[in-house]
């Protein structure tokens, strides 16, 4: 009777359990809520919160997230600051996990999608209810006395091995470097059913063009006259990329049935290895660089497309490029590179005394072109101006700065060795000379106020060496001043090579040294000649 009686005791026991189970099995994500009340504190003194779709707040934002989103992201903004992309994620059970036990005791429920339902449910957990946003970083604008940086050249140099994928299966696991697995991105890209990555130099460009206008290092008040002294060029080189992936625990799972109820998040970061090169205004390096920076999280929705996937990939390597930049800034100050270089002192230099030519009544074109030369360097050619009879040439400083050798070729297609003698980087004047004498010279303009609307003639060599001593015509357009430089402006035909020739008029005298032209859609017929007055003042070349 008594056995009996425990007996019966134990059944109605069992059944009131398995009763209860059956009713509460998948109360967790019935009594959970699918959003979360946060607040999010900035440590960043007046930086702005902002959320999805929400008004923008400052210090403090109370807000809530999605916790099917698994990982929530916001953007923490403030002026002299980088903008930054802090991502969240659900890391604590809640009070409701409890019931997910329940699942356990239902076989065909619990068990119907491989894992009980309420276990892995983003309602069952949730996120710490006061988060703090860590400080931002310092993104200041170019200062007065801070050069431009332009870009100069981008190149993607990152093959095989050099290009990664790393997966991580949490927030923590990323922050900590604990990767799930490690591959190329061809075999990832495989797995995922994506092509492979690839990435064009000019879209590198104009990442680095968009962060530097932003960082107003770009000069955008479309001066004709530009400042070398201000100037600085960069080149990029790409050596490493790293895609740091960190999944959602849901995200396998949920790509096998995606539910607009149920649409969690993954996170990107790109990681660049970059090797830099810095240039001053005529291209010639001044130091080299290295940065290894990750960008911040982006989120990448389940079942993304291509195109969105890309974009996001964009964002994160725009978000990488405006890092190493803030890296790249702080080195060259701490080189003393990025601030503003006097000018060249002219004043202590010796004077260099020629005699002064007499032109010759009589003189033709013909003859005046046996007086300018081409001169040919390592990477090109350009044009100079024989000025003394024992072998001083005036030629740009742009068309000899950085080669090896300065070979010259007269007219008559003999040649000689040149060496510099002197230079002056602001006006682009370089004075050189060769071991010769017995040279027809041409004489320099002495002066200051030429007149306008007067014809000139340019001889020099454009394009090919084949082409020296070539002769266009045109007229003086107008006299300029810019970064305390003369110049003539003219509408004579002017390419390539030109540089460092004689602009001269009819009567053989030498106004000015061709320097550059204009170029795009809609210009034409717009050069310059650097006066033949810089010579006497910034070469401190005078006449006996």
């Amino acid at each position: 009777m008594n056995y009996t009686f425990k007996r019966n005791m134990l059944k109605n026991c069992i059944t009131v359990v398995v009763a209860s189970a059956l009713m509460l099995s998948g109360c967790a994500t019935l009594f959970s809520s699918r959003k979360q009340k946060v607040t999010l504190e900035t440590t960043t003194r007046d930086a702005t919160i902002k959320v999805a779709k929400e008004a923008p707040v400052k210090n403090v934002s109370k807000t809530k997230f999605d916790k099917m989103k698994i990982y929530n992201t916001v953007r923490v903004e403030k002026e002299g600051y980088k903008s930054t992309n802090y991502a969240f994620q659900i890391d604590k059970r809640s009070p409701t996990f409890a019931f997910a036990i329940l699942d356990l005791a239902v076989p065909f429920y619990g068990w119907f999608y491989g894992i009980p339902i309420d276990l892995i449910s983003p309602k069952t957990r949730k996120y710490k209810s006061v988060q703090k946003i860590p400080a931002l970083v310092p993104y200041e604008k170019r200062k007065s006395t801070e050069k431009y940086m332009l870009i100069n050249n981008t190149a993607f140099d990152a093959k095989g091995s050099d290009i990664l994928w790393h997966d991580y299966l949490s927030l923590k696991g990323y922050s900590t470097g604990r990767q799930k697995d490690s591959r190329s991105v061809r075999k990832h890209n495989k797995s995922k059913d994506r092509e492979d990555v690839k990435v064009d130099n000019t879209i590198f460009t104009d990442l680095l063009n968009t962060t530097l206008k932003g960082m107003n290092f770009i000069d955008t008040s479309s001066s004709v006259f530009t400042d070398i002294n201000n100037s600085l060029f960069l080149n990029a080189t790409i050596k490493k990329v790293t895609f740091h992936y960190v999944q959602s625990y849901l995200s396998k799972r949920m790509k096998q049935r995606t539910s607009e109820k149920y649409m969690p998040n993954d996170l990107l970061s790109v990681e660049l290895s970059i090797d830099w090169e810095a240039l001053n205004y005529y291209k010639e390096k001044v130091c080299d660089l290295k940065t290894t920076k990750k960008s911040d999280l982006f989120t990448v929705p389940l079942g993304c497309s291509e195109s969105e996937f890309r974009e996001q990939m964009l964002n994160a390597m725009k978000d990488n490029l405006a890092y190493a930049l803030i890296d790249v800034r702080k080195e060259l100050s701490s080189k003393n590179i990025l601030t503003i270089s006097g000018k060249t002192k002219v004043d202590t230099l010796h004077s260099i005394i020629i005699p002064k030519p007499v032109v010759a009544e009589g003189s033709r074109m013909n003859d005046y072109m046996k007086s300018v030369v081409t001169v040919k360097v390592d990477d090109g050619h350009g044009s100079g101006v024989v000025v003394s009879a024992d072998g001083y040439i005036i030629t740009a400083y742009h068309v000899v700065t950085g080669t090896k050798k300065i070979e010259i070729i007269f007219n008559d297609g003999t040649k000689a060795d040149a060496t510099i003698v002197r230079k002056n980087m602001e006006a682009d004047l370089a004075l050189i000379k060769i071991e010769k004498t017995g040279l027809t010279p041409l004489l320099l303009s002495q002066e200051a106020d030429p007149e306008i609307g007067v014809d000139v003639w340019a001889i020099g060599t454009p394009k090919s060496v084949d082409l020296g001593q070539s002769v266009s015509k045109g007229i003086l357009s107008g006299v300029r001043k810019a970064n305390d430089v003369n110049y003539l402006q003219t509408d004579v035909s002017i390419n390539g090579g030109n540089s460092g020739g004689a602009l001269i008029n009819k009567s053989g005298t030498v106004l000015g040294i061709v320097t550059s032209k204009l170029i795009g859609v809609g210009t034409e017929g717009i050069g310059f000649a650097i006066s033949t007055q810089e010579i006497f003042n910034k070469l401190k070349v005078s006449y006996n």
